[in-house]
């Protein structure tokens, strides 16, 4: 059986689809890797068992720790048993978005072990207090240096809190270009954390950077329900302004041949 369970950089990157559950099969297997939200774990026996069903076929799991969606991590010990409801090879660490890095750093310290002996790689994400970059890039260091630090996971909400003068949509690059220059660029598995308004600019250039390794989104599904058909001529893709933030994992309409063939084009 083919297995995409080694996190170790790899040639190809890989974009981890997020999608509503009623949509899992016809999206979700179209990936090796997997991006899994841990509430959904934990309050969706269907998105369990489908994540479960993929890494008994090979696929490799990340599993968030619950933080963006509901302020803060779930506790480590919950935390292990979703990761194994789910299958999950590696577990997002808990982290504090907007607290100083040793608050995250001090909570990895502590639980590492812990989830090392549940079995689980580890997956670090740095943090900072908003503009503090030298903060977020010692957070980065100290997880690029730890040898029980498997993935470090680039966010799209710390990095541009770390340096608010740079323009969102272009703060992971920047962040990465300075960690490049400055010789601290790990060559761990690097996984970036969402997409964020201009993907078409950021993408191509961490790539060509050999510093994405993986990401994901929920965006080209919700686009594609939503109407929206992406375009490459557009840095966000979308010939639109804005569209509805966040994606209603309860969506279960009917999946209809025109927004099926707009989500197919937005995914590929």
């Amino acid at each position: 059986m083919t297995t995409n369970k080694n996190f170790t950089p790899t040639a190809t990157p890989t974009f981890c689809v997020i999608t509503p559950t009623a949509y899992l099969n016809a999206y979700a297997t179209q990936t090796s890797k997997h991006l899994v939200l841990a509430h959904l774990v934990d309050q969706d026996p269907v998105y369990a068992a489908f994540y479960r069903e993929r890494s008994a076929l090979g696929d490799g799991i990340i599993m968030d720790n619950g933080a963006f969606e509901l302020g803060e991590s779930y506790a480590p010990d919950k935390l292990a048993d979703l990761g194994r409801l789910c299958g999950a090879d590696v577990v997002v660490l808990p982290d504090y978005p907007g607290d100083a890095s040793e608050k995250t750093i001090v909570a990895a310290e502590k639980y590492i072990p812990y989830f090392k002996a549940e079995g689980f790689k580890t997956m670090f994400v740095p943090q900072s207090k908003t503009d503090d970059m030298e903060d977020w890039i010692d957070g980065y260091v100290w997880a690029a240096r730890h040898p029980d630090i498997d993935v470090i996971g680039m966010s799209i909400l710390g990095v541009p809190n770390a340096i608010t003068h740079i323009p969102a949509a272009y703060a992971r690059v920047v962040m990465t270009q300075v960690l490049v220059d400055r010789g601290f660029f790990s060559p761990k598995y690097h996984h970036y954390l969402g997409l964020n308004a201009g993907p078409a600019l950021e993408l191509p250039t961490l790539i060509r950077m050999g510093a994405l390794h993986s990401c994901d989104s929920s965006g080209p599904v919700w686009a594609g329900i939503l109407g929206h058909e992406y375009n490459l001529n557009c840095d966000s893709y979308l010939p639109v302004s804005k569209v509805k933030a966040h994606v209603q994992f309860d969506y279960n309409a009917k999946l209809d041949e025109q927004t099926h063939r707009r989500i197919q084009h937005n995914i590929i």
